[in-house]
C-alpha cells in the first residue's frame, strides 16, 4: 500500500514516488511545484510535485492559482547585486572604480601631474606597461574619471587585431570621435561640443587665427555647421569629421570658394590624424574645457601585427606623442614623418593646445619601442607589490556591497576571512600566482562560501586559499 501523503508537504515529510519509491522531502521550488527528494535508495532527484503519489489533483489546483507577486528588490540592493555581479569577472563597474582601486598611488600622481602638464603646457604622454590581468584597463578608466573630473573631454576606445588594428590610424580616430565623452553631459561624439562653438562666433574667429593649413578640416566643418540651419546637413558633417565619407547632402553647406578638405583613409595619414587631435583638443579649449583626453587600451595587439604593418602603427603612435610634446622631448624629429601625397600637414596647432595621451602595453607582448619615443618617467610599470593594507581596505569594500546586495549584517567570520585573506592575497602576488583581476574574482568568491555555507571554517578556508595562490 502507498503511504499516506500529507495534506500540506513540508521539509522532511516523507513522500512516494511511483519509479523511485520513498524518500524524504529535503527542499522545495517554484512555489512548491518542484520538490528535492532524498530517495531511500540513495538518489536525489529534483522532481515535478505532480508525480509524487496522492499529489496529482493538488498540483493542479495549485498551478491554476496565481503565484502571489514577489515583491521588489529595493534599488540600493539592486545596483549592490550588479557591482558584485560585476567583480564575479574581476572588473569594476564605472561607477565604482575609484573606492574599488587597490593601491597605484604612484601611478595616479604620475597620470594627476600629465594631466597638469597636459594644461599647462600644451601636452603630455603616459605609457602604461604590465602584464595581463594587472589592472591596465582598470587604470585607463581611473585616468578617465579623474580626465573629466578636471573638465577635460575625453576620447578612449580599446584596439583589436582585427575590428581596430594599432595600423589602422584613420579607424582608431573615428571610434575615438564617436566615443568622446564630455564632464556636463551623457552625449558622446564631436556634435556637443561643435554645436556649442558654432553658438560663439567668437570662437569660429579665434580658430581660423590658430589654425595652421589652409581650408582646415576643422574650421571649414564649423563654419559649415554654423552657417547651416538645416539639422540634418548639421548632423551629415558631423558624422563626416567623425570619420564618415563625404556625401551630396554637405555640398549646399560648403562655404564658397573653399575647397573640400580630405581627411585621408589610407596612405600617409598620421600627420593629418594627429593634427586633427591636436585642433579638437584646441577647440575643446575654447569651449572652455581643460582639453582632450586620448586613451588607448589594448595596445598590445602591436606586437601581433605583421612586419609589414608595424611601421603605419608605429607612424600613427610616434605622431601623437609628437603632437602632445612636439619641442618637449627629443626622441621623436617632425621630419621622419611622411607627408599625403595629396596634401601637407604640420604635426599639431601650436597655441591653445592641451592634449594629453596614454595607451596601455602588456609587458609580455612588448615589441613597441617605448623607449625610442619616451622618457623612463613617461612610462609607468604597473607590477604586483600590492601591501596587505591596501589590499584589506579593497576587501572592506568588497564585503559592504556583497553584504548590501544579499541582505545580511556582516559577523565576525567575515572579518577573519578579510584580515587573513588580504596577508595571503599579498603573499600570492608577490611570487606571481596572482593578479588584480584574480583577485577581485578570489574576494567575491570568499564571501559568497561565508554566505552560502556559514559553518565553513576560516581556518579551513584561508589554508585552502593558501594553498591555491602558493601563499
Amino acid at each position: 500500500m502507498p503511504a499516506q501523503m500529507p495534506a500540506t508537504a513540508a521539509i522532511g515529510d516523507i513522500v512516494e514516488h511511483p519509479i523511485f519509491g520513498k524518500g524524504q522531502l529535503v527542499a522545495i521550488y517554484r512555489n512548491g511545484s518542484q520538490w528535492l527528494v532524498r530517495f531511500d535508495n540513495g538518489l536525489r532527484f529534483r522532481c515535478p510535485r505532480r508525480e509524487f503519489i496522492g499529489q496529482e489533483e493538488k498540483a493542479r489546483i495549485q498551478v491554476a492559482l496565481p503565484a502571489p507577486a514577489a515583491p521588489p528588490m529595493p534599488p540600493a540592493r539592486f545596483q549592490a547585486r550588479q557591482l558584485v555581479e560585476s567583480l564575479r569577472v574581476g572588473v569594476a563597474p564605472t561607477r565604482h572604480v575609484r573606492e574599488l582601486t587597490i593601491g597605484l598611488k604612484k601611478e595616479r600622481e604620475s597620470i594627476s601631474a600629465g594631466l597638469n602638464q597636459a594644461h599647462q603646457q600644451g601636452g603630455a604622454v603616459r605609457a602604461v606597461l604590465g602584464e595581463y590581468g594587472f589592472g591596465k584597463t582598470h587604470l585607463i578608466e581611473l585616468t578617465a574619471q579623474e580626465a573629466l573630473d578636471r573638465k577635460f573631454l575625453v576620447a578612449m576606445t580599446s584596439l583589436d587585431l582585427f575590428e581596430l588594428p594599432p595600423h589602422r590610424s584613420f579607424n582608431i580616430y573615428a571610434s575615438l570621435m564617436r566615443n568622446l565623452r564630455y564632464p556636463d553631459t551623457d552625449e558622446r561624439g564631436l556634435e556637443p561640443l561643435f554645436e556649442q562653438a558654432a553658438a560663439t562666433p567668437a570662437i569660429l574667429d579665434h580658430l581660423r587665427e590658430l589654425a595652421l593649413v589652409e581650408n582646415d578640416p576643422l574650421l571649414v566643418a564649423l563654419q559649415a555647421i554654423r552657417s547651416t540651419p538645416s539639422a540634418r546637413q548639421r548632423k551629415t558633417w558631423l558624422q563626416w569629421l567623425m570619420g564618415a565619407r563625404r556625401v551630396k547632402r554637405m555640398r549646399p553647406a560648403t562655404p564658397r570658394r573653399i575647397r573640400f578638405p580630405s581627411i585621408y583613409r589610407v596612405g600617409h595619414n598620421a600627420r593629418q590624424i594627429a593634427y586633427l587631435l591636436s585642433g579638437i583638443s584646441v577647440l575643446a579649449r575654447l569651449n572652455g574645457y581643460s582639453g582632450l583626453a586620448v586613451m588607448l587600451d589594448e595596445a598590445e595587439s602591436y606586437s601581433l601585427l605583421r612586419p609589414y604593418q608595424r611601421p603605419k602603427a608605429s607612424l600613427f603612435f610616434s605622431a601623437v606623442i609628437y603632437a602632445a610634446l612636439q619641442e618637449r622631448q627629443s626622441h621623436i624629429r617632425a621630419a621622419d614623418f611622411p607627408q599625403h601625397r595629396w596634401r601637407e600637414y604640420p604635426l599639431a596647432y601650436r597655441d591653445r593646445q592641451s592634449l594629453f595621451f596614454l595607451f596601455t602595453v602588456t609587458h609580455s607582448d612588448q615589441r613597441m619601442p617605448l623607449h625610442d619615443w619616451l622618457d623612463e618617467d613617461q612610462i609607468l610599470e604597473l607590477n604586483s607589490h600590492h601591501t596587505p593594507q591596501e589590499i584589506g581596505q579593497f576587501m572592506e569594500q568588497v564585503m559592504g556591497y556583497h553584504a548590501q546586495a544579499y541582505d545580511y549584517e556582516p559577523g565576525q567570520q567575515q572579518r577573519q576571512i578579510r584580515r587573513g585573506a588580504a596577508e595571503i592575497m599579498a603573499l600570492g602576488m608577490r611570487n606571481g600566482r596572482l593578479g588584480i583581476r584574480h583577485l577581485v574574482r578570489l574576494a567575491i568568491e570568499l564571501y559568497d562560501l561565508l554566505y552560502l555555507y556559514p559553518d565553513y571554517g576560516s581556518a579551513l578556508l584561508l589554508a585552502e586559499l593558501k594553498k591555491q595562490v602558493g601563499a
